[in-house]
């Protein structure tokens, strides 16, 4: 019997297709197979793309017959969030003012990923406009090990359905911590890469001095791949041996109102890392509270003059997200200006924290996935995420392993900006050593 999607890494179903031992077809029908089972409890997808996807997997298997040499990437399915504009296919960005609009271009990086050879098999679920709020035309994304939890955002129809088996990957945004929060929920990777490193060209805006683009996968070793398709010379990036590696860690007050099951698993982690002959330092990280007030003075704004046009559609938005923006365009400029200065600053800082150490080691949330994502500004979700938006160094997501009522729990691992494949290398280490993942608690679909 063919494997589903959950079970196999990207790797191994490159490696499957060039032995003929299974088939594009096999594997992208078994994806929508997957999908009609479980999306009526999940809603991880807007737009599903099963006609388009089963042409692409058929080419591709024909290509495999003729034993051409092709791209790793060619024939894995995966998903996009949707806020990236694909070319006749529609972006709704989870919105009802762009439910039915259909862009006339392509993202790059949706491109790149065609020219690999890639199926897209749809676009997911998010929160409206990225904003941190769910619109109710499209509903919140459910958690697939808990359906009771949410899956997170704003990327979360991108964490769910990768988790669920769904596609091998997904592209997602982080503006605060959109990529990296719903894959600590979801028990997947999720990558922040450095500010820059991938390009938001045919991606809708939040806040552009905030953005990032980046991947979802089961693992960081899929993770690495993607980067690799979408990042010409990353697979020739030199890594940093693993010895001797010092990790930064924040002062125990810093962590201190985590939920307990969270510290439970950091804590842990702090005492396996110490089998990699990892150091770990104590450092200060000197904007980690005042974060929340960085960001929003520079998101609110930013998102106000973007969605300024639109202003005389108040019904049409969710009404948080409508006051957000009204919130915005009334912000003051001096904050907003103060704040891009603080942007250069903390950037400063966290570089010359790097100088000490290799790698910084922290919970990815304070808490495990609730029921329902929580409002901008009124919770403490971006805690641990929200400061690497504003310096724009590479971070990511693993998942740490399970509370008692089995829901996942992420770890975050940050590196020096432009040195992400030493990251990523450094989080596949600890996911080995960790030794968890999703085949040791079932899912709940």
């Amino acid at each position: 019997m063919m494997k589903k999607c959950s079970d196999l890494s990207i790797l191994e179903v490159a490696e499957l297709y060039r032995r003929k031992e299974l088939s594009p077809v096999e594997l992208v029908r078994s994806t929508f197979e997957r999908l009609k089972e479980v999306d009526s409890k999940l809603n991880s997808f807007i737009t599903v793309m099963e006609s388009e996807a089963k042409q692409a997997a058929k080419e591709a298997e024909d290509a495999f017959l003729r034993n051409e040499v092709k791209h790793v990437l060619y024939g894995i399915p995966y998903s996009v969030k949707d806020l990236y504009y694909t070319q006749g296919v529609r972006t709704t960005c989870g919105s009802k003012i762009l439910k039915g609009y259909i862009p006339d271009t392509t993202a790059p990086l949706v491109s790149r990923l065609k020219n690999c050879g890639a199926i897209l098999i749809g676009k997911t679920n998010m929160l409206e406009f990225a904003y941190g709020i769910v619109h109710p035309e499209y509903g919140q994304t459910n958690n697939p090990w808990d359906l009771t939890k949410t899956a997170g955002g704003s990327s979360g129809g991108s964490a769910a359905s990768v988790a669920a088996g769904i596609g091998l990957f997904s592209l997602g945004s982080d503006t605060g911590g959109s990529i990296r929060i719903p894959a600590s929920y979801c028990g997947i990777a999720g990558l922040k890469p450095t500010y820059g490193l991938l390009s938001l060209e045919g991606l809708f805006p939040l806040s552009p001095s905030l953005d990032h683009a980046g991947p979802l996968a089961k693992s960081s070793k899929d993770l690495m791949v993607v980067m690799e398709a979408l990042v010409p010379g990353f697979h020739s990036a030199k890594i940093p041996k693993n010895e001797n590696v010092i990790i930064g860690v924040l002062p125990a007050d810093k962590v201190s109102d985590v939920n307990e099951e969270v510290a439970r698993i950091y804590k842990e982690a702090l005492e396996h890392v110490k089998k990699l002959e990892w150091t770990v330092h104590e450092i200060e990280l000197k904007y980690f509270d005042i974060t929340e007030e960085i960001v929003m003075n520079v998101l609110l704004p930013e998102a106000a003059s973007i969605h300024e046009k639109w202003i005389s559609r108040k019904e049409e938005y969710a009404p948080l997200t409508y006051k957000q923006i009204e919130a915005g365009l009334v912000h003051r400029s001096l904050d907003y200006l103060k704040a891009k200065n603080e942007l250069v600053s903390a950037r400063k800082d966290v570089d010359g924290v790097l100088e000490d150490v290799d790698f910084l080691l922290m919970p990815t949330v304070p808490y495990p996935a609730p029921e329902e994502d929580p409002a901008l500004k009124d919770d403490n979700e971006m805690k641990f995420t929200g400061l690497f938006n504003v310096t724009g160094h590479p971070a990511i997501t693993v998942n740490g392993g399970f509370t008692k009522n089995k829901l996942p729990v992420g770890l975050q691992l940050v590196g020096r900006r432009f040195e992400d494949k030493g990251m990523i290398e450094a989080a596949v280490n600890l996911e080995k050593l960790l030794s968890k993942s999703m085949k040791g608690i079932q899912l709940n679909v």
